[in-house]
């Protein structure tokens, strides 16, 4: 079993939004998916309890009983993927989650603001130990020096995505229907750009020592 954390200390970063796509994404792909959620907000429990298909068993889970409920997953094995959302902050729950983390996803707006509000939680990453990588989230299509940009300064910081993801309405469409991006509109853009983030993820997982 597998574990993916997506953390930021920034809010607004997309994380729940791309954390329910990329666990549907992941379960197309044949994992069997299981999706906590450890923030306070519970947009991703939210997106769970609007879910009408079946294959994702979605958990509110209080920060500091993750281990306990990743454990019982492990030994239960019901789950060959487990994808954790975690709160907009860094703080002792956090830190639970992403030491149990074999990847962590930290999901950046293409801005220097944002970039920078990304460095203090690689440092707690690194403290921790924890293999991590950016991806550029909510991307502008049409502003590609702003991304690039971006994706220069971040590159000097730590792994990178290739497969950068854009803001696109899919988005917003899926989360209100309870959806992945990939069964909303398989054949739209958003839906081949998670497909190819999950894939070089699932690469990273397969390389990933516990």
């Amino acid at each position: 079993m597998r574990v993916l954390a997506l953390t930021t200390q920034k809010g607004g970063s997309g994380k729940s939004t791309l954390a329910a796509s990329l666990a549907v994404a992941a379960m197309q792909d044949g994992e069997t998916v299981a999706a906590l959620d450890t923030d306070p907000q519970g947009s991703l429990a939210g997106w769970g309890k609007r879910r009408e298909a079946n294959g994702i068993a979605v958990e509110r889970v209080e920060p500091a009983a993750i281990k306990g409920a990743i454990d019982r997953l492990r030994r239960d094995g019901r789950a060959s993927l487990v994808v954790i959302d975690t709160p907009g902050y860094f703080g002792a729950g956090v830190a639970l989650a992403l030491r149990e983390a074999n990847l962590c996803l930290l999901p950046v707006k293409p801005s220097i603001l944002d970039v920078e509000a990304a460095r203090p939680t690689v440092e707690q990453i690194r403290v921790l130990g924890r293999p991590f990588a950016f991806v550029l989230n909510q991307c502008n299509a049409t502003t590609q020096a702003r991304t690039l940009d971006a994706a220069t300064a971040l590159v000097s910081t730590g792994a990178l995505a290739p497969s950068m993801v854009a803001t696109r309405s899919d988005f917003l469409d899926a989360m209100t229907a309870g959806q992945g991006v990939t069964e909303i509109a398989p054949k739209g853009k958003a839906a081949v750009e998670v497909r190819l983030l999950w894939q070089w993820i699932k690469a990273q997982l397969a390389g990933a020592q516990a």
